[in-house]
């Protein structure tokens, strides 16, 4: 929309500035509107060229943020003629710019350009604070220089063009407010879940992808991938017990969590905001399947909102794709497999066809947003994991004592079951024991106990020979508790319990590429330590001892071993009753573990008496030199 280099009279200065404002109004898009903005004082003032000038935040610099014929420039707040006028609030006419020491002549030198005449008037906000300046050189037409009339319009271009921009700003802080504030709210739901902020990043990624390709219009896709971060902001309201259940759901819980659908819908549902009204559908929706099967309102084919079906297909392939607290990460091709076989079933078959033929860039996404597993000490997802069910040395309100799932199935002791796995006991088929003292075998009783008509398996239990005989003479023993070894399951001819006598340095296949090697300690009783191996990739369990002679002899002969499991019971103080008892303090742990030669070993500490987590803690700080050392928690999952 230019002029014809000719002097405007009222009625047309009027019918031009009309023109633009119109268009103007119409436009959301910052970058347009200054571009339009500069359009119109090039327009108005019969100028070649007009560029639009922006104070930088921290008032430092100045930026052409729209500039005919020139890339963006950013210079020292004071610098040059329009540096001038921004900082004396000054409006200055020149009319041969070389005569003006303040002109860079580099700009011309380097674009060919001949800067002649200029004019520039600073730009004023509400507060009469300079945000800017709007700059035209060389005036066109019969006319050669500009004037006070150009300097009258261009004043009036610039106020309107203050007002513009602030209100357009204060628009965009609020955008951008609600996006962080959606976006943080989608984060902490998924923390809390043990996921990543980075889930929500790559869905809301992948969401726009798959919106484009769909055909929505690019200011719409942008909404969707500003609000999917929130499609499971109702999991902030399901308690962490059933969030982070290690393995599968009751039909009590799975209705519990269900419902997080529901629960994120109520909380977001009467903004009328663009942004959250997209963010309740999604919460709403993101959980109904093409063929009517879904939750919460058994929607199926296009009576989901187009939000709903393409978040749901975002957020399968991600979660397939991460590790979570109940499984590994599916490889691409299972997740590629299972995606095709619910084509029409859980998912959109067109959604499903665009989402294969827009793969590379969603893998772009994926590579750039990849999960950092900082769960315990920045170790990437490639490693092997366990996770810790209880790692004190004594049961306390809010402690577990010693118990590690190794899988879904199998664990090394039982001193932390019920409280940990709940109703998930019922699928544990193997317990390896370190030795017979209660605090690693009690729970034994209690998932026997509390699920012994849904356990559709008998329960093997491994030992040294003389940690079997204590357990069966001296616990489950018909005395202390009924002898589950003569019990049969109810249905099966099977017996409830069997046990197993092991022997230390052989090696036990499990499964999956598992196994297990028990490994001699130094206890008050017989006992072992289990060197676990995943994979290719393998972490040593001590559980209580007190001499790591054995230890440390293993650990310098197997370089595989990546990390070790050990204990520390009492404070230095206590000394003498750790060697009574045969166990550690932070100063007979660490003095030991200066004979061993090699330092490429994670050490991971457990079995603290919780009374004395804070001074044991501040000594292990102390004596522990340049080990890479972490405390152990419940809940912990520990990378290999």
């Amino acid at each position: 929309m230019q002029n014809s280099f000719k002097n405007l009279n009222a009625n047309e200065l009027l019918e031009l500035i009309f023109k633009y404002i119109t268009d103007i109004s119409s436009s959301q898009d910052y970058d347009e509107i200054l571009e339009l903005l500069a359009d119109m004082g090039r327009a108005l003032t019969n100028a070649d060229r007009c560029s639009v000038w922006m104070v930088s935040d921290d008032k430092q610099e100045i930026t052409t943020k729209i500039a005919h014929g020139i890339e963006p420039i950013t210079i020292a707040m004071g610098s040059g003629i329009v540096g001038s006028a921004i900082e004396t609030g000054e409006k200055i006419i020149i009319e041969d710019v070389y005569s003006d020491k303040r002109f860079n002549t580099d700009i011309d030198k380097q674009s060919g350009y001949k800067t002649k005449s200029m004019l520039v008037v600073p730009m004023y906000d509400n507060n009469h604070t300079i945000i800017g300046a709007f700059q035209v050189i060389n005036r066109q037409g019969e006319q050669e220089y500009f004037n006070k009339r150009d300097i009258k319009i261009l004043t009036l271009v610039s106020t309107y063009a203050a007002e513009t921009i602030v209100a357009l700003k204060l628009e965009q802080e609020v955008i951008d407010t609600q996006k962080e504030v959606v976006f943080t709210m989608g984060a902490i739901g998924e923390s809390r879940s043990k996921e990543t902020g980075n889930h929500v990043k790559r869905v809301a990624e992948y969401s726009k992808i798959l919106a484009l390709a769909y055909g929505i219009e690019e200011n719409e896709a942008e909404i969707l991938k500003d609000a999917s971060p929130m499609h499971d902001i109702g999991k902030i309201a399901i308690p962490d017990k059933i969030l982070n259940k290690p393995t599968y759901l009751n039909e009590y819980e799975r209705k519990i969590m269900d419902s997080h659908t529901e629960l994120g819908y109520e909380m977001i549902k009467n903004s009328q905001r663009p942004l959250l009204k997209a963010a309740a559908i999604v919460a709403h929706e993101h959980h109904e399947k093409w063929d009517g099967s879904g939750y919460p309102r058994g929607l199926s084919g296009e009576d989901i909102h187009i939000y709903g079906r393409i978040t749901a297909l975002a957020d399968v392939f991600d979660a397939l794709g991460s590790d979570r607290v109940y499984k590994r990460a599916w490889s691409d091709n299972a997740i590629f497999d299972f995606i095709k076989r619910e084509r029409g079933k859980h998912f959109d078959p067109i959604l499903v066809d665009l989402f294969f033929e827009n793969r590379e860039a969603i893998f772009r996404v994926r590579e750039k947003f990849g999960d950092n597993y900082d769960v315990l000490n920045n170790f990437s997802k490639d490693k092997e994991s366990i996770k810790i069910l209880g790692a004190y040395g004594t049961k306390a309100s809010g402690y577990g004592t010693s118990s590690i799932a190794l899988n879904g199935s199998t664990v090394i002791d039982a001193g932390n079951l019920l409280d940990a796995l709940g109703d998930s006991s019922v699928v544990v088929e193997h317990i390896w024991l370190t030795h017979s003292h209660l605090d690693h075998i009690v729970d034994i009783a209690y998932i026997l106990d509390n699920y012994f008509v849904q356990r559709k398996k008998k329960l093997y239990i491994y030992g040294l020979p003389e940690t079997i005989k204590a357990v069966k003479g001296n616990f489950l023993n018909d005395t202390i508790w009924p002898d589950f070894s003569q019990i049969a399951l109810v249905g099966s001819e099977d017996m409830a319990i069997e046990y197993k006598e092991i022997s230390l340095g052989e090696r036990y296949i499990l499964s999956g590429g598992e196994s297990l090697e028990p490994f001699e300690t130094d206890h008050t009783v017989a006992s072992c330590g289990y060197i676990y191996t995943k994979n290719g990739q393998t972490i040593m369990i001590a559980t209580d001892t007190y001499s790591l002679d054995n230890i440390i002899y293993i650990l310098d002969k197997r370089e595989d071993i990546d990390a070790l499991i050990v204990e520390c019971s009492f404070p230095n103080s206590m000394e003498a009753l750790a060697k009574e008892s045969k166990h550690l303090t932070s100063a007979l742990l660490f003095n030991q573990l200066k004979k061993l030669k090699r330092r490429n070993l994670q050490i991971y500490i457990n079995h603290i008496k919780p009374i004395y987590i804070d001074i044991i803690t501040e000594e292990i700080r102390e004596f522990k030199g340049d080990w890479q050392v972490k405390i152990v928690k419940d809940e912990e999952f520990l990378y290999f």
